[in-house]
Parts: structure tokens; sequence; C-alpha cells
């Protein structure tokens, strides 16, 4: 299986995404507990937004290995850019009020 997943690292820096993604799914599906494959996976879904599937597999492997620093920190980039992407879109009400008054 190691070979597959220094496979699907190459592709995955190479922007084959895609062929990067099934040969990981394919080891999720063999070994679910794989750590490498479960983040390697979670920043192929980071990288093409989606957000949600990159998040579970980033909790995923941080539930089999608390101390796994590559999935808390794809984790936290992960949240940070949906904040950021909230902020963006939704005005704070303390703040943006002065835009809204005339005189």
């Amino acid at each position: 299986m190691n070979k597959d997943i220094s496979r699907a690292i190459e592709l995955f820096r190479n922007y084959k995404l895609d062929e990067s993604r099934e040969i990981l799914e394919n080891i999720i599906q063999i070994e679910p507990k794989n750590i490498e494959a479960l983040v390697m996976l979670g920043n192929i879904h980071s990288r093409t937004q989606n957000y949600g599937v990159a998040i579970n597999l980033f909790q995923k492997a941080i539930d089999l290995q608390p101390d796994n620093t590559e999935a808390i920190t794809g984790l936290q980039l992960v949240r940070n850019i949906l904040q950021l992407t909230n902020n963006y879109y939704f005005e704070n009400p303390y703040t943006d009020d002065a835009l809204y008054e005339f005189e």
C-alpha cells in the first residue's frame, strides 16, 4: 500500500487530483484507518473546496491519532477558510451601521 500512497502524493503534486483521489479512496476502502491516506484525501478535498468532506476526513484522522499535526493543521486551515468566507458574506451589525446612515 505504501507504493500506492507514494503514487497518490506524486499525482497530487502534479495537480492530477482526480487520479490521486481515486487511489486514496481505494486505499481507504481496504484500510479505513490509514491515517496517511485520510489526511492526503482531506488535502485533496480542501484544495477542491469540498470543505465538509475535508473536515470529516481530517477529523477521522485526528480521532485515530490525536497528535497528528498534519491533520490538525489541515482541519484548522479549512476552518479558517470557512470563517473568512463567512466574514466576507455576512456583515457585522456592530461595525457596519455607519455604512447605512444618511444625513
